[in-house]
C-alpha cells in the first residue's frame, strides 16, 4: 500500500504546477519525506517479525528424504545398493517461556515504532512549517523590492527631467541614479533568496516541477495553560523513550526465561528400505513405522553465562531509564526558553508594527515636503529606505514568532 502511494503521488505533484498551502505542505511532508517513509516501512517489518515470533507457538511439520547410491565394492551384504529414507516429523512446543516473552517484546517494539512514527511526524511538521513561512517571508521581501524598484524608477525619471532643465544639481541626479541601481541589485538578490527558499521547501517535500506557495505571512495566535504538564504527558520524544523502556523490560524477561525448562512433544513416521535375511536368502524389504514422545530441555549450569546476559539487559534498561530522566529535564528547559522567546517575540511584533506605521507616515510626510520643494532629496531617500527596512523587519519578526510557536507545539502537542 505504501509503495503504491509513493508511486502514484508524484503523478499528482509533477503534472503541471503544484500549489502548496500550509496544510498541504505538512501532508506532503508526511507522505513523501524519506524519514516518514522509512519509519512506516519499519513498522511493516516489525509486523512481519511478530508473525515470525508467533509461529513458534504453532506446530512444525517437516518432510525430509534421503537417497544414497552405494558402491557395490564398499557396502556389506545387509546394506541396499540404492538406499532411501523418508521421514515425516511433527513438533509442538508445549511450554517455552522464551517464545511468549519474545512475542511480548515484539508487540512492545511495535508500540515503540508507532511512537517513533509519531515523533517523526511532529518533527517533520515543525520543520516544514518553518520552511513554508520562510518562503512566504522571501516572497514578501521580493514584493517589497519590486515595489521599491518601481518607486525609484519613477523617482529617477523625475530627477533626470529636473536635472536636464537645470532645476536640481548634478549630485542629486547622481544620487538618484545610484539609488536606482541599488534597487535593481536588491531585487536580483531578493529573487535569488526567494528561489533558494522555494527550492529548500521543494527538496524537503520531494517535489519536482514548479511550486507555487499560497497563503500570507500572518502571526500565529498561540495560548496554552500548564505547558510543562502537557509536555510531560504528550511529548512524542518522551513517549518514544517510555515505549523503549517497556521494550527493554520485556527484553530482560526474555533473558530470564532461559532459566526455565522447555517442554515439547514430537511424532515421527519413517519409511526406509533395508536388506533382510529371510528363508535363507538376503532380500530387500521396506520398513514403515511411527514414534512419538515428549522432550524436556533444561540447562542446569552454563558457567554463569545466562546470569551475565540478564545483567547486560538490565544495564541497557537502566541506560534508557537515565536517558528518559535526562531528556525530561532538557525538554522542560527548552520549553522554558521558548516560552521566554515567545514573550519577547510578541513584544517585538508589536514594536515592529508600530515602527512600520510610523515609518509609513514619515515617508508620506517626506514625499509631500519634497513635492512642495521644502524637503531635501536626502530626507526623501532616508524616509523611503527606513520604510522598506521597517516593512522587512516586520515580516522577519512574524517569521521568528511563528517559528517559535512551531517549536513549542513540537514539544507539547
Amino acid at each position: 500500500m505504501i509503495g503504491l502511494l509513493i508511486i502514484l503521488f508524484p503523478l499528482v505533484l509533477v503534472a503541471g504546477e503544484v500549489e502548496l498551502t500550509l496544510d498541504r505542505a505538512v501532508r506532503t511532508a508526511w507522505e513523501r519525506h524519506i524519514e516518514s517513509v522509512k519509519s512506516r516501512l519499519e513498522l511493516e517489518k516489525i509486523e512481519e517479525q511478530i508473525r515470525e515470533v508467533r509461529a513458534g507457538i504453532f506446530p512444525v511439520l517437516r518432510l525430509s528424504a534421503t537417497y544414497t547410491r552405494w558402491d557395490p565394492n564398499y557396502i556389506s551384504a545387509f546394506v541396499p545398493e540404492n538406499q532411501y529414507f523418508i521421514n515425516f516429523s511433527l513438533n509442538q512446543t508445549l511450554f517455552d517461556r522464551s517464545v511468549f516473552m519474545a512475542l511480548k517484546v515484539a508487540k512492545r517494539t511495535r508500540d515503540l515504532q508507532k511512537a517513533v512514527i509519531e515523533d517523526v511526524r511532529r518533527s517533520l511538521e515543525a520543520e516544514v512549517k518553518k520552511l513554508y513561512w520562510g518562503v512566504l517571508l522571501q516572497r514578501e521581501v521580493l514584493r517589497v523590492r519590486e515595489e521599491s524598484l518601481r518607486y525609484w524608477e519613477g523617482y529617477f525619471e523625475l530627477v533626470r527631467e529636473k536635472y536636464e532643465k537645470g532645476i536640481v544639481p548634478r549630485f542629486e541626479f547622481l544620487r538618484a541614479r545610484a539609488q536606482l541601481k541599488s534597487a535593481r541589485a536588491n531585487l536580483i538578490r531578493a529573487k535569488s533568496d526567494y528561489r533558494r527558499a522555494v527550492n529548500s521547501l521543494r527538496s524537503f517535500l520531494g517535489i519536482e516541477g514548479k511550486v507555487v506557495v499560497k497563503g500570507s505571512l500572518d502571526p500565529v495566535k498561540f495560548t496554552v495553560e500548564n505547558p510543562e504538564r502537557i509536555l510531560l504527558r504528550n511529548n512524542s520524544t518522551l513517549q518514544v523513550l517510555r515505549k523503549t523502556l517497556r521494550a527493554r523490560e520485556s527484553a530482560v524477561e526474555v533473558k530470564k526465561s532461559e532459566f526455565y525448562p522447555r517442554l515439547s512433544a514430537f511424532a515421527n513416521y519413517d519409511i526406509r528400505n533395508i536388506i533382510d535375511f529371510r528363508a535363507g536368502q538376503l532380500v530387500e524389504d521396506q520398513r514403515r513405522g511411527y514414534s512419538y514422545g515428549l522432550r524436556l530441555d533444561f540447562t542446569i549450569f552454563e558457567g554463569l553465562a545466562r546470569t551475565a546476559r540478564v545483567s547486560q539487559e538490565r544495564l541497557e534498561l537502566e541506560k534508557v531509564r537515565k536517558e528518559l530522566e535526562f531528556t525530561k529535564g532538557r525538554l522542560l528547559t527548552d520549553l522554558d526558553s521558548l516560552l521566554t522567546e515567545l514573550e519577547s517575540s510578541e513584544e517585538e511584533l508589536s514594536a515592529s508594527l508600530d515602527t512600520l506605521e510610523s515609518e509609513r507616515e514619515a515617508l508620506r510626510f517626506a514625499e509631500e515636503r519634497y513635492r512642495e520643494g521644502v524637503g531635501s532629496q536626502l530626507d526623501l531617500l532616508n524616509a523611503r529606505l527606513s520604510y522598506e527596512r521597517a516593512l522587512i523587519n516586520y515580516y522577519s519578526a512574524v517569521l521568528r514568532h511563528n517559528s517559535i510557536v512551531a517549536d513549542i507545539e513540537r514539544l507539547i502537542r
